[in-house]
């Protein structure tokens, strides 16, 4: 439920903490803040039949990093994001929008080498979790909560991230795509609603899919 996913984000923050302060002193360490623009939708998986691929939305994604070197030019970063996925899709007359917010935890080693006086390329590959924690389904006549009464979408979610970008001295700028490998269809949604975009339930999945630019500033 919706306290669970807040107590593992207070504890996810907690090993940030714990991270921060454990490698604080090695000559590689950063820390700093990042916010963005997402463009989101997700994919439909069919065992038979056509997949499905909805409209994207915009949305956002504000977070903080943590950083520190592994060996030259490799680091390990992570961090915690607040981030809006989602999408768009066109129901006989009625376009319905799908809002859904997450806690998001990435892992990723990075590769940053010095590209010259206070210039650094980062490419970054790993793993990502991440806790549904809001959202609406929207069209003319009604406006649903995701995770209400009924949990239309699974809260879980978890897949693998890529990124790069430029750290001009203390600032950052970048892009990034994340993959998600799990179904967020729940039971309940197809049994309500019906797979989106019509058809059989049988043997359908639902990955988020999410392109997004952001900037930020490292603080150490």
């Amino acid at each position: 439920g919706s306290e669970m996913c807040i107590r593992d984000s207070l504890f996810s923050i907690l090993i940030l903490a714990g991270i921060s302060g454990g490698v604080l002193a090695q000559e590689n360490f950063y820390w700093g803040f990042r916010g963005g623009m997402n463009l989101s939708h997700t994919v439909q998986k069919a065992d038979m039949g056509a997949d499905l691929d909805y409209k994207s939305k915009p949305g956002f994604r504000v977070g903080m990093v943590v950083g520190t070197g592994i060996v030259k030019n490799l680091s390990l970063e992570t961090g915690l994001y607040f981030t809006t996925l989602g999408m768009k899709n066109k129901l006989i007359t009625d376009e319905v929008k799908f809002s859904i917010n997450y806690i998001q935890l990435p892992i990723q080693f990075a590769f940053r080498p010095d590209l010259g006086k206070k210039l650094r390329l980062h490419v970054g590959m790993g793993p990502y979790v991440a806790c549904g924690v809001g959202g609406k389904i929207e069209n003319r006549s009604e406006n649903i909560d995701v995770y209400g009464e009924e949990d239309y979408f699974k809260r879980f979610d978890a897949g693998m991230s890529v990124s790069g970008g430029l750290c001009i001295g203390k600032f950052f700028v970048g892009l990034g795509y994340d993959w998600g490998l799990v179904d967020i269809f729940t039971n309940q949604f197809k049994a309500d609603i019906g797979v989106i975009g019509g058809g059989s339930s049988e043997g359908r999945r639902l990955h988020n899919r999410n392109f997004w630019v952001g900037i930020g500033i490292n603080l150490q």
